[in-house]
């Protein structure tokens, strides 16, 4: 399928006309935030700077779920029901940076040892993409290869040109999506391509802070001991959010939860590396001062996930984490103090 054109006032048609078959998420405000919601809920917003405060991790990787429940009912055996959501679902407007943690979650989640909830959500969602025209506040995504613009990890892919959207078919799922409804798009001319490369070429000089990721990836095990952690941390509360808000962070907890005498739900909700209990034990917290805990989570997305994933980073660069530190912790300083020993 060629590269296609669709007309801005076309684009909420579109995502109406797939409302049938899926459920369409999409930016929207809710208490004065841009976050996904549903379009049959909210009002979406189309047309919008930056990239909403959650990322859109949460419709494959929930925040709280069901995995499964276990009935003791029958003195003989244990009976067992898992809680797959094989639910269809269309994500429109999510940023590169986005798009790129999603594919971490896809490398962490679907390598060798497959989760079977992740992995359901994930077949039955198709990612519709949207580049950025100009660096996001607290945004470093260049220094992660992860944008402005995306470059591959979409089914479906937006650039605003002004009036219009260049529209990018990256897979199968894409093009089947796209073909219900292609009497709503134009093909692409070369002049559109050539527009969209300039506004890609306009966007990565705009960004003012670009923070050195390779260099730190290469020199921060020199900096296990540093009293970095401890200056950096000084003022840390334990909220987590940094963790919350992230595109890649993954960590989880598992409770049992009893519904009656017999039966039983286990559930699974995000866990933070930031949590003063995360590694707390019988015995003892392997990481009791919140200077080992901040190490571990720079040394986690800069050294541990490209090291256990075939170098995928474990940061997009999105900056969430340093807008809504209550603190202003803030991972650019971090990395920008990693210097040669």
């Amino acid at each position: 399928m060629n590269i296609l054109k669709l007309e801005k006032s076309k684009l909420s048609g579109l995502l109406k006309s797939w409302n049938d078959d899926f459920e369409v998420m999409v930016p929207a405000v809710e208490n004065g935030n841009l976050v996904f919601g549903n379009l049959g809920d909210y009002e979406p917003v189309l047309d919008f700077n930056g990239r909403p405060l959650l990322p859109p991790k949460e419709f494959m990787f929930p925040q709280i779920e069901k995995t499964f429940s276990f009935n003791a009912a029958d003195n003989t055996k244990i009976g067992i029901e898992t809680h797959l959501d094989n639910t269809k679902r269309v994500i429109w407007g999510i940023r590169p940076c986005d798009l790129k943690g999603i594919k971490t979650l896809d490398t962490i989640f679907l390598s060798k040892y497959v989760d079977a909830y992740y992995e359901a959500r994930r077949n039955n969602t198709i990612l519709m993409g949207l580049n950025c025209n100009e660096p996001c506040n607290y945004g470093f995504c260049s220094s992660c290869q992860s944008g402005p613009f995306a470059n591959g990890d979409f089914d479906i892919l937006f650039t605003d040109l002004g009036s219009d959207y260049l529209v990018n078919i990256g897979t199968k799922q894409g093009e089947k999506a796209v073909s219900k409804s292609l009497k709503l798009f134009k093909t692409a001319t070369d002049a559109d391509q050539k527009k969209a490369s300039d506004i890609e070429a306009a966007s990565r000089k705009a960004f003012k802070n670009l923070p050195a990721m390779a260099t730190a990836q290469q020199r921060l095990p020199q900096y296990w001991d540093d009293v970095l952690w401890k200056q950096e941390s000084v003022n840390c509360i334990l909220c987590g959010g940094c963790n919350f808000v992230c595109p890649t962070c993954h960590c989880f907890n598992i409770e049992d939860v009893a519904c009656d005498k017999q039966i039983s739900t286990r559930m699974r909700y995000w866990d933070s590396c930031q949590l003063g209990g995360f590694t707390q034990m019988a015995a003892e917290n392997t990481r009791p001062l919140q200077e080992e805990r901040l190490r571990q989570r720079i040394f986690h997305k800069i050294v541990y996930t490209p090291d256990l994933y075939d170098g995928a980073l474990g940061c997009t660069g999105c900056g969430r984490c340093i807008e809504v530190c209550p603190v202003e912790i803030d991972i650019t300083h971090i990395i920008g103090r990693i210097k040669v020993k």
